[in-house]
């Protein structure tokens, strides 16, 4: 059997930065901070680089002015390229080529026309297409986001009429 004198004081120095450390770490992935280690092994400098992201009234309105403005090209598009498939046509997404490439050729150019339609129509309204892609991923598991943009929606076609 091997003992040391300062066992207890040494485990209890270990489990007490244990336990902070994990705490820590729990805050930061509740509050989306991520602590970055400076120089000095002691000081904590909090970066917001894990953050969900909250948008603005003027990027959610920026928003559903170009969902609306899109809106009349997609559902043109989408009838062009049912009448040359003959049948409902499959998920196409613009930012994956690979979706509409098992298209004919036809219906390829109603697609990409579509779709550079859209990217026009998006960086004209003030957005980037990285904002607005991170807006359309954010809707589809954020019921408030899409209740927002949903009003605006609402209240932009009242205003139109």
């Amino acid at each position: 059997m091997f003992i040391f004198g300062s066992s207890l004081f040494d485990w209890s120095r270990v489990l007490t930065r244990l336990l902070i450390t994990s705490v820590l770490s729990t805050l930061g992935i509740m509050f989306g901070m991520v602590p970055e280690f400076s120089g000095h092994y002691s000081q904590f400098n909090f970066n917001y680089s894990a953050y969900t992201q909250d948008f603005t009234d003027n990027q959610v309105n920026q928003y559903a002015k170009a969902v609306l403005q899109m809106e009349s090209y997609r559902q043109q598009a989408y009838q062009d390229i049912t009448q040359i498939l003959g049948k409902t046509p499959p998920e196409i997404a613009c930012n994956q080529r690979n979706s509409f490439r098992s298209l004919p050729p036809s219906a390829q150019r109603i697609a990409i026309d579509y779709c550079n339609t859209s990217k026009k129509i998006v960086e004209s309204s003030g957005l980037s297409t990285s904002q607005f892609n991170a807006i359309t991923l954010r809707v589809r598991s954020d019921e408030s986001l899409k209740r927002r943009i949903q009003n605006e929606i609402r209240r932009i076609q009242q205003a139109n009429n």
